[in-house]
């Protein structure tokens, strides 16, 4: 098993740092736009967004939270983003779609982050340490792996079309693999974000002060 471990890293890494290197710089451009966004929004926006957090916080993790419920759809959405690299990989065309999409996830990461900490100061840390940093430490990596490994796919038919006795179906298994590896690390996540945030964040606010 751990051999198979090691081809398969083999395989997803070596040879695409490169595209690692351009999938992670728009992840981090998305970042720090929607960290700038945050920070720039209108007193009446953020009144109103803060409004929003108090009664999310305040109610969605108490005993009315309905934790399979909230799985179902988030799992539902990650694999929808899933499905959508995987079908952008399979044309070239496609690569702009996933690094749009792959700082798209960013941006909204970003916004989140900095808007809680800019509102609630301290207090917004430990609130972005347990309701955002858990899930996300699954769903980042298994996103940028898999858009990666989306753009390379791409990338082979480029190759492929100056060279047409380079093998297809082996390819696409191993792209189809690695895909499935990431779908999975995100169910994970959204398990995650269903039944450990809520259970952090409502620990976090029990506490005195």
């Amino acid at each position: 098993m751990a051999r198979v471990m090691r081809r398969f890293r083999r395989a997803a890494f070596q040879g695409h740092w490169v595209v690692y290197l351009v999938v992670g710089f728009c992840f981090c451009g998305g970042l720090f736009a929607g960290g700038w966004a945050a920070n720039g929004l209108e007193r009446e926006t953020a009144g109103e967004l803060h409004e929003y957090l108090d009664h999310l916080f305040l109610n969605a993790y108490h005993a009315d939270f309905n934790a399979r419920e909230t799985f179902l759809e988030v799992a539902y959405n990650n694999l929808l983003f899933i499905a959508l690299i995987f079908l952008a990989g399979i044309t070239v065309i496609g690569i702009p779609v996933m690094l749009a999409l792959v700082a798209a996830r960013g941006f909204a990461l970003g916004f989140a982050m900095w808007f809680v900490i800019g509102e609630m100061g301290g207090s917004g840390v430990l609130l972005v340490l347990a309701a955002i940093v858990p899930q996300n430490l699954l769903l980042v990596p298994a996103v940028l792996f898999a858009a990666a490994a989306a753009v390379s796919f791409a990338l082979f038919f480029v190759r492929r079309g100056f060279d047409p006795e380079v093998g297809v179906w082996s390819n696409f298994l191993r792209y189809a693999a690695m895909q499935l590896g990431a779908a999975g690390v995100l169910v994970s996540a959204a398990f995650v974000e269903a039944y450990v945030t809520p259970r952090l964040v409502g620990l976090l606010m029990s506490l005195p002060g």
